[in-house]
Order: C-alpha cells, then sequence, then structure tokens
C-alpha cells in the first residue's frame, strides 16, 4: 500500500491542497501528517495564515479520516508552553 508522507507543514496551508490532489489522484491509499504546523520565521504574528493552515488541515482531516497525525517539536512547544 503507498502511503503519502505530509512533511512539515510551517504555515504552509497549501501542502494539504496538494496532498489533497494526490489523495484524489489515487497516488496513495492513506497518509500520514508529520506535523509541525505552526511556526514559520517571522510569520508569528500573521493570525490569518495561522488560521488559513489549521482550517486546511482540518479540512484534510475531515475528507481523509484514516490520516495519521505525528506530533512535531513545534507542535508540542505549544501543548507544553
Amino acid at each position: 500500500m503507498k502511503v503519502l508522507i505530509i512533511p512539515d507543514v510551517h504555515l504552509k496551508p497549501f501542502m494539504f491542497k496538494q496532498a489533497a490532489e494526490l489523495m484524489e489522484r489515487g497516488i496513495a491509499k492513506r497518509s500520514v501528517c508529520l506535523m509541525d504546523i505552526p511556526d514559520d520565521w517571522d510569520k508569528q504574528f500573521d493570525i490569518s495564515l495561522y488560521e488559513e493552515t489549521y482550517d486546511a488541515a482540518i479540512s484534510f482531516a475531515k475528507k481523509y479520516p484514516d490520516t495519521a497525525w505525528c506530533y512535531g517539536n513545534h507542535d508540542l512547544s505549544y501543548v507544553w508552553h
């Protein structure tokens, strides 16, 4: 079985659009997102980019519920403060 790996996102919502397109084309049966969704250089105050990125991630997760999501060090830093 082919698995699509979505690498560290770092506030690049287009990655979820590209991943969805690949999944729709049947390139892979499952997907794994390595997360690190937040944080990109000098973007810490760009709230709209955070919203856009998390909205894209949520939409992808709803469309592909079998996706495995792996916390990255950037994701965990927010949980652990």
